[in-house]
Formats: structure tokens, C-alpha cells, sequence
């Protein structure tokens, strides 16, 4: 085969083996903060905080992960191996957030 057309098959083939795997991160890490959120819901909020802002927090958190959870699901149906390597990684910097949140929330709840 001629270079540019290696070149061309190299360039597709490419973003096809990295979205798959960047949505099954984003979901994975959805799933982790609805369990941590349901975890922290059915405990009592630490002293310092506030009974409603906790389980706000809380609620955010699931409501959150759950978005995640289906964003992914739903972008990893898409047959454009370019829209799903996008779509993956701004999924998982917005599933950061929430985690964060329910990390944050799960430690002052251990710590008090």
C-alpha cells in the first residue's frame, strides 16, 4: 500500500481504541459516586455541617454520578469513533466534581 494511504488508516484507526475506554472510565467512575453517595446518605452528617446542606451535597452527588453513568452509556452507542473519544474525556472531567465531593463529604464524616 502506498504511504499516505498507511497514513490515513493509521490516523482512523487511532481515536477508535481510546473512547471506548475513557466511557467505561467516566461510567466506572459514575457508579463509584452513586454507592459513595448512597453510603453517606444513610449516615448521620458529621457535627460541624449542616443537616439540609449535607444531604443536598449528597443528593448532588447521586443525581450526578447517575448523569454520568447514562452520558456514557448513551456515547458509547455513537458509531463516530472521534465524537466518542471527545465525549469520554469530558466525561470524566465532569464526573471528577461529584467524586470529589462525595471523597470530601465521606472523610469529614470519618474524621468528626
Amino acid at each position: 500500500m502506498e504511504p499516505a494511504v498507511m497514513d490515513i488508516i493509521r490516523r482512523e484507526k487511532a481515536p477508535m481504541d481510546a473512547g471506548p475506554h475513557q466511557l467505561r472510565q467516566a461510567g466506572l467512575l459514575g457508579i463509584v459516586t452513586c454507592a459513595m453517595a448512597v453510603a453517606l446518605a444513610v449516615r448521620d452528617p458529621p457535627p460541624g455541617l449542616d443537616k439540609n446542606a449535607y444531604f443536598l451535597a449528597v443528593a448532588g452527588a447521586f443525581f450526578a454520578g447517575v448523569a454520568g453513568i447514562l452520558a456514557a452509556v448513551r456515547r458509547a452507542a455513537n458509531n463516530n469513533p472521534r465524537a466518542r473519544r471527545a465525549a469520554g474525556r469530558k466525561l470524566m472531567f465532569a464526573s471528577v466534581g461529584p467524586f470529589a465531593v462525595a471523597v470530601g463529604l465521606s472523610a469529614a464524616s470519618l474524621l468528626c
